[in-house]
């Protein structure tokens, strides 16, 4: 059975004695991802996918619906086979793993526009130890593509280039006390964050085509947040924080991952920091941060840089940058 079904996943043959030329099969590769967290790359995914002639204004024609797509040696395959049509637009909204699309509510694919319910752990009802438990939690990667596929067009597989659709969270502390020894530092102990969004529901579109013939761009929205969560890391062996120094309290490829969301000018969702002195570790301080007006966008990377003295928490800035980007901006937040 398992050699059968390879053989008509991966198969370019002739449809019922129909004539069809070379690479007009509809084939997938998947582009390099770097991953932050929990896989190290994409074994499978689940792929929607529709058609329209090119001057059609009517719905387009389903033809991938939750489709499993899946590694083998190297070659991706699905059950059955599908080909590209002359003069007709063809989109495709792919999402991995697929296991985020078994939610209680299903699925809907309309109008190339794939939408479905997305709820993150909760995270309130325990204490984690040093790092979040990332065990239930699923980090969704997804891509698009549109293409207009035209008499003469010789298509090579689409390579899909996948891209993240959660936020990475990482905090940097620094103590910067002259009036403190070189060789004091401080202890971080806990980690508080509240007024957590926890669901949401994702809408996946690929961009329209305009005057292009293709297009891997996609429109990606995020409505109907709900649900108050708050989440609490206990550092079993306190974070170090030298003095004159900086450290990230995550490691890299092991940040939070949160749902986007903004908090809006009312939110009081904030970030709290339990954390002692080296000459005085018995008196446990509470510094807090106001997460209000501060927006976590899909695929982005946010570290948050402040500083520590004998007064407490400062004023710091924000090191943001795409996860698979190099470009690092920065902007102002702030500390209660």
């Amino acid at each position: 059975m398992s050699a059968g079904w390879l053989l008509s996943s991966c198969a370019s043959d002739v449809l019922d004695g129909e004539s069809i030329t070379r690479g007009s099969e509809v084939q997938f590769t998947v582009s390099d991802l770097s991953r932050a967290t929990i896989t190290t790359s994409i074994d499978e995914f689940a792929v929607y996918g529709d058609m329209k002639f090119q001057s059609d204004i009517s719905e387009p024609i389903v033809i991938f619906n939750k489709t499993s797509v899946v590694d083998n040696d190297g070659v991706w395959c699905y059950d059955g086979t599908q080909y590209w049509f002359p003069k007709h637009e063809h989109s495709f909204v792919a999402v991995s793993p697929s296991s985020v699309l078994e939610s209680e509510v299903s699925p809907q694919y309309y109008g190339s526009e794939l939408s479905f319910a997305y709820t993150m752990p909760t995270y309130s009802d325990k204490e984690m130890q040093d790092t979040q438990d990332k065990s239930d939690l699923i980090d969704i990667v997804a891509a698009t593509h549109r293409r207009l596929y035209n008499e003469g067009d010789n298509v090579n597989a689409i390579s899909l280039r996948f891209g993240h659709l959660m936020s990475m969270i990482n905090f940097a502390p620094k103590l910067d006390d002259k009036a403190l020894k070189d060789d004091d530092f401080i202890r971080f102990h806990r980690l508080e964050i509240s007024g957590l969004k926890k669901k949401a529901k994702i809408a996946i579109t690929p961009a329209p085509l305009l005057e292009n013939p293709q297009t891997d761009d996609r429109l990606i929205e995020f409505t109907g947040y709900d649900g108050n969560d708050n989440l609490t890391i206990i550092f079993n062996d306190p974070k170090i924080v030298d003095n004159g120094q900086r450290i990230n309290l995550f490691a890299d490829n092991d940040a939070l991952i949160m749902l986007p969301q903004l908090f809006d000018a009312s939110s009081e969702a904030t970030v709290r920091f339990t954390y002692s002195f080296k000459d005085d570790s018995e008196n446990l301080r509470v510094g807090t941060i106001s997460l209000r007006g501060q927006e976590w966008k899909l695929g982005t990377a946010y570290t948050y840089n402040f500083t520590v003295d004998r007064i407490g928490l400062n004023l710091g800035t924000a090191t943001i940058k795409a996860w698979d980007s190099e470009t690092v901006p920065n902007i102002s937040w702030t500390v209660e």
